[in-house]
């Protein structure tokens, strides 16, 4: 019975062609469903997917069919296959596209160096391009060349003449350390790219041992502030300068208002639709809390003030600590979540109509987290936070945050492990007091797990349908939905995050630093005004 349902989905997606549909799109699309990495999904794959049934997932393999990484193939990786027929999605959540992000494009693809029109010493090195024009190809370097080196000879970065002019060349006929005049890059960037091509130097997939680029900070470079809105149009928000030794990471909480151009308190609530979030290179995270009237009660803006934090003495901050995360108050009682990113140069723009309130008279936590564990240098985190506002009077549905974390994170050593948790309509009405017959209109999700996060899934309950999915920890994709996406009261949102724990030798749990792990969706809805009972804030 069982090959004989293989068979017929088989025959189904060769005679009608199952099409895939799925609600926005991110900006790091993936691709699991190819499962021989040839850039389509195809009957190929079916075919790979059905000859290991019943086998367990490896996920070191070059082609991996536990395509939803539950550690099993079995059927549902053959449903997931024959739903993404056709999918063409190139794969931008690789290592060598945190390289092209992170080094390339950040460093080198210029127009007066390896970019369009210079193309210094033949070589492009934009996005692309950048690919074929070093993996294999002989230098322009005469000195390099008659040394039988490549610019990048794959699973030999000894003889790969990338990595020799990032390091500094020995000899002066191979010419100057790159970037020329641009500084030096970070040497936890260097060493992602000497993993990179001692592991062959492939275009696609993940390779173990190259972590975060986006949070290592180049020597020398500068963090420019940006304008505020300007007046009328909206406010800045700042956290100020903090520091973060070589070798560790800080997470830290700063309380502010939103103050106007005078430096004078806003008072009342304000709606906005718009935020740009900007911070320099090395942070984890950035979010914005709102203190709840309980929290300010409590004192949670002048809990565990530890001195010496911020690059200005008179500035106050407050530091998480794991033994004692309670310090900060309850989430979700004392505290409220508002915003947040884990890129720099954020921007979430508000559906035409829709505004998020938030009370000027009240005190918001600026929550940000740095990693310098590779740094040899003290670094200094910093935030500026654009808020747009919109006249309430403009104002058609306001928009509500949702913000759901599973803590039922516990993968044993050597082992890869579901967490599953679904988030309720029925249950989020009685909360927040509407209507319990409402429905509510979902446009925006993403999602945020830590470094041993594999993959992350949310889909609609009712249907099953694929809303959002990422595989890469430190930069998900926001998706945005147009139409929005209506649950009524008997939906939800069902959400998975896959774990690996293949490198450490305890139980991989939550937990707030990045070495433990985390499952959190967050997004927003919002309530037609006609039909909305009053948000429980």
């Amino acid at each position: 019975m069982f090959k004989q349902l293989i068979y017929a989905m088989l025959i189904l997606a060769l005679g009608v062609g199952v099409s895939f549909s799925a609600f926005g799109h991110g900006d790091n699309p993936t691709l699991l469903e190819d499962v021989n990495k040839d850039g389509i999904v195809n009957v190929q794959d079916l075919v790979l997917v059905a000859g290991a049934l019943g086998q367990p997932g490896d996920r070191t393999a070059e082609q991996n069919p536990d395509v939803n990484r539950d550690g099993i193939v079995n059927v549902l990786d053959l449903v997931r296959v024959s739903n993404s027929l056709g999918q063409t999605i190139p794969d931008e959540s690789s290592s060598y596209h945190d390289i092209q992000e992170y080094v390339f494009d950040k460093s080198c693809a210029n127009s007066v160096c390896h970019a369009a029109p210079a193309n210094s010493a033949g070589l492009s090195l934009e996005y692309g391009l950048s690919y074929n024009d070093l993996v294999g190809v002989l230098p322009q370097n005469p000195a390099a060349a008659a040394a039988g080196m490549k610019l990048v000879d794959p699973e030999n970065p000894d003889n790969s003449f990338l990595l020799t002019k990032l390091i500094g060349p020995e000899s002066p006929n191979q010419g100057s350390r790159m970037p020329f005049g641009g500084g030096m890059i970070h040497a936890g960037k260097i060493e992602a790219i000497r993993t990179w091509i001692e592991a062959g130097a492939p275009e696609t997939g993940k390779i173990a041992g190259i972590g975060d680029l986006g949070v290592l900070r180049d020597p020398g470079e500068t963090f420019e502030p940006p304008a505020p809105p300007l007046p009328g149009e909206g406010y800045q928000l700042h956290l100020p300068p903090f520091k973060i030794e070589p070798g560790t990471e800080r997470e830290v909480y700063y309380a502010t208002r939103i103050k106007d151009e005078n430096g004078n308190p806003v008072e009342g609530d304000i709606f906005i639709n718009r935020v740009e979030i900007f911070y320099p290179a090395g942070s984890h995270h950035f979010i914005i809390y709102r203190l709840t009237e309980e929290g300010l009660a409590n004192g949670i803006q002048e809990r565990g003030i530890i001195p010496g934090i911020g690059a200005n003495p008179e500035d106050e901050f407050r530091e998480l600590d794991t033994d004692d995360p309670l310090v900060l108050g309850n989430f979700g009682v004392d505290r409220l979540f508002v915003v947040g990113t884990q890129t720099d140069e954020t921007l979430f723009q508000f559906p035409e109509g829709v505004g998020l309130r938030m009370p000027g008279d009240t005190v918001y936590d600026l929550n940000s987290h740095y990693i310098n564990l590779l740094g040899d240098e003290t670094l200094l985190g910093e935030t500026y936070v654009n808020i747009y506002t919109i006249p309430e009077e403009e104002v058609k549905y306001e928009a509500v945050e949702i913000f759901v974390s599973n803590r039922a994170i516990n993968v044993p050593p050597g082992t890869t492990r579901v967490a599953k948790l679904t988030w309720y309509v029925e249950d989020e009405l009685e909360r927040r007091g509407h209507d319990p017959e409402t429905e509510v209109y979902v446009f925006l999700l993403t999602s945020h797990m830590h470094r041993h996060g594999e993959l992350f899934e949310i889909f609609q309950k009712s249907t099953g349908e694929l809303l959002h999915r990422s595989i890469a920890y430190d930069d998900a994709p926001i998706d945005l939905f147009d139409p929005v996406l209506r649950l009524d009261a008997d939906d939800g949102l069902s959400f998975q995050c896959t774990h690996n724990n293949y490198d450490t030798n305890e139980p991989l749990v939550f937990g707030l630093t990045s070495e433990d792990e985390m499952c959190i969706i967050f997004g927003y809805y919002y309530i037609p005004t006609e039909r909305a009972g009053s948000i429980i804030r």
